[in-house]
């Protein structure tokens, strides 16, 4: 028996694009002014995902420092500038997502104009017409490890989300996957990927593990087979 697929959903930083691994080395680049160290495996497992506010205040909470708001005007600027120096698409998404027939989108907790600034960048952003969504533009509170974002992106391509397959590299990605009722899939292949990274998307939920994006169309004809 075949199983229906409506829509597949990438998560851009880290799945898209190879940014994640720029914004976690400039945050805790940053942070350690405020003088928060927090090494790369922990930053990865516990923060990566979030949108950054999320971030700054899951910071603020764990760590028991005081940060101004003034690190927006820092972090966004010097991010933009690191990602016209540096910012590279994950390989294999270009030779693939052009293949692929069944409907897509992208779902993100980064703001529709890092979103847009991100996919021009690197060649993507005409592969989703009318299929960025932003966890920003729901409003505070609705970003992942929330599952608004996702069943939002459903809603609007018609798709149901039992027939949705999802692409996330973060433990928050999957969660918010799993809780939206989707097929995930956990991305490793991306240049923050770390020892535990494997072993930590599978406890979040994720379904199946790739480690390049050349795995993907055998995943989604495996999923649609079942």
């Amino acid at each position: 028996m075949n199983r229906p697929l409506d829509l597949i959903i990438f998560d851009c930083d880290g799945v898209l694009v190879d940014s994640e691994i720029i914004g976690i080395n400039l945050t805790r680049s940053l942070l350690q002014q405020y003088g928060v160290t927090i090494g790369f495996n922990e930053f990865c497992i516990e923060y990566s995902g979030l949108s950054w506010d999320i971030l700054i205040d899951k910071v603020r909470e764990q760590k028991g420092v005081i940060i101004p708001a003034s690190i927006n005007q820092t972090f966004f600027p010097s991010l933009f500038t690191l990602f016209r120096e540096k910012l590279t698409r994950i390989a294999g998404t270009l030779e693939v997502i052009s293949t692929l027939s069944i409907p897509k989108c992208i779902c993100s907790n980064s703001s529709s104009e890092q979103l847009e600034f991100m996919l021009s960048l690197v060649g993507l952003e005409s592969m989703f017409n009318g299929g960025i969504f932003s966890a920003v533009d729901l409003g505070p509170g609705r970003g992942k490890p929330q599952p608004d974002i996702f069943l939002h992106a459903a809603q609007m391509l018609h798709a149901a989300p039992e027939n949705t397959l999802v692409i996330e590299d973060s433990v928050h990605g999957v969660t918010a996957a799993k809780s939206a009722g989707m097929f995930a899939i956990g991305f490793i292949g991306g240049a923050h990927t770390y020892p535990q990274h494997r072993e930590k998307l599978l406890a979040a939920g994720a379904d199946v593990i790739i480690d390049s994006m050349f795995q993907l169309p055998a995943e989604i004809a495996h999923y649609s087979a079942e």
